[in-house]
């Protein structure tokens, strides 16, 4: 399967790739803005939350998605670690994942793809799933199957998706709010959670 690389990806992200255990992640796209490259969706007590990666762009100029670079400038990582106690501090979980999560943020990866993969790779640790991939040499039309850039940010969600919405208890709500990040379901229910994916 080909496809972009996301961070902390959502459950209809997952779920793709759970179907393909042979993966292509492109790395050589021109950058694009406004998409789940650099940002994902959590469950907090004022509901759902962004949180994004900034990423450094040089006005006028295209970046090859490998050579995209987070921006350390801001405190993004700080306030990304805040949110994520706030929202799954009381989550069964939190206490056994998030020293996981800290070491990475702690890596302050250059690229943002190498933040993403490492993340990827915790979250298929943590189903007892092996990650197999590699990354693409080159940008061109892909012959295989492909899921590059299915999953948009910039559209709603909705069950004609891949991914087919399974309820679960949620920290926060008493309305049940479908395809957020992986993050989600994994403070919830840990490896249980690879049987709501598949």
């Amino acid at each position: 399967m080909h496809i972009e690389t996301h961070y902390l990806p959502s459950l209809e992200y997952m779920t793709l790739l759970l179907q393909n255990p042979s993966l292509v992640f492109e790395v050589e796209e021109n950058f694009p803005k406004q998409t789940f490259r650099n940002r994902c969706l959590i469950l907090g007590a004022n509901g759902v939350e962004r949180l994004t990666v900034p990423v450094i762009h040089i006005s006028g100029e295209k970046v090859h998605t490998k050579d995209t670079k987070i921006d350390y400038s801001q405190n993004w990582v700080k306030q990304h670690q805040g949110a994520i106690q706030a929202a799954y501090g009381n989550a069964p979980y939190y206490e056994y994942f998030v020293p996981y999560l800290s070491q990475i943020f702690a890596k302050k990866r250059f690229f943002l793809v190498d933040l993403n993969i490492d993340l990827l790779t915790l979250v298929y640790h943590i189903l007892d799933s092996p990650l197999e991939f590699s990354v693409t040499q080159e940008f061109k039309k892909f012959d295989g199957l492909s899921g590059y850039d299915l999953i948009s940010a910039k559209k709603e969600w909705s069950e004609r998706s891949i991914y087919l919405n399974r309820p679960y208890r949620q920290c926060f709500g008493t309305e049940f709010v479908p395809n957020l990040s992986i993050l989600d379901l994994l403070m919830n229910y840990g490896k249980e959670s690879l049987t709501f994916l598949k």
